[in-house]
């Protein structure tokens, strides 16, 4: 549950898809902190409802009939630098990952993600950090600005009774620290949305919602993985 305290993040849904767009917004509503400010079928709907309403999070499709969605993302930013823009896909999205990322956008939605999943990604965004649906590894091992996320790296290995890989390991350690994401990634000379997409990971992989959580089940395994060595 979200305090009442939390400031509403108003939000713009730009799909031409309008069974998608009306169903998001639809989901998107029974949430008392999000505000639909606008539905956009188009980029010029898009960037006049942008410059009037100076939403908190654009919800972007990819392929608009007018604008492919990855050349929208700069016009966003030159009507309002602070928005931040979640790209949606019902395809695979290989191919404009990095391109949406370097061009500012906060994270990448298959269509097919949950509602959880949507909302989780609307909140990170509004606060500046990164999101990535749980099902995109596959599409991110290679693209994540030539870091250390590669196909060696992504597979998973059991280490204290998870599948969490060796750095996501080193990040859940950090956490367990007190470091916070900007913090982890200073230490580990790695970009913010690099340990956004970890730390996505790690909660998804320990089945959690929040960082506190990941911490306990994750010091719990390593103590009851340590009593059976």
């Amino acid at each position: 549950m979200v305090s009442s305290s939390v400031k509403t993040i108003r939000v713009v849904v730009v799909d031409d898809h309008t069974l998608f767009a009306e169903g998001t917004v639809s989901l998107l509503s029974s949430e008392s902190y999000i505000s639909v400010v606008g539905t956009a079928k188009n980029g010029g709907d898009c960037l006049n409802i942008v410059k009037v309403e100076h939403p908190d999070v654009v919800l972007l499709d990819i392929n608009l009939p007018d604008f492919c969605g990855t050349d929208l993302i700069e016009k966003i930013k030159e009507l309002d630098s602070n928005v931040s823009i979640i790209m949606l896909t019902g395809q695979n999205p290989e191919e404009y990952v990095n391109a949406s990322l370097n061009k500012g956008a906060h994270g990448f939605l298959l269509k097919d993600c949950t509602k959880t999943e949507m909302t989780t990604a609307i909140i990170q965004a509004s606060s500046g950090k990164y999101y990535f649906s749980q099902n995109m590894a596959q599409y991110l091992r290679s693209v994540i600005v030539g870091e250390e996320i590669s196909t060696n790296i992504i597979e998973t290995e059991k280490i204290h009774g998870t599948s969490l890989t060796p750095k996501e390991i080193e990040i859940i350690d950090l956490i367990a620290q007190g470091l916070r994401n900007r913090e982890i990634a200073t230490t580990l000379g790695i970009k913010n949305r690099t340990v956004d997409f970890h730390v996505s990971n790690i909660l998804s992989k320990l089945g959690v919602k929040s960082r506190l959580e990941a911490v306990l089940i994750y010091t719990k395994e390593k103590v009851e993985s340590a009593k059976i060595g």
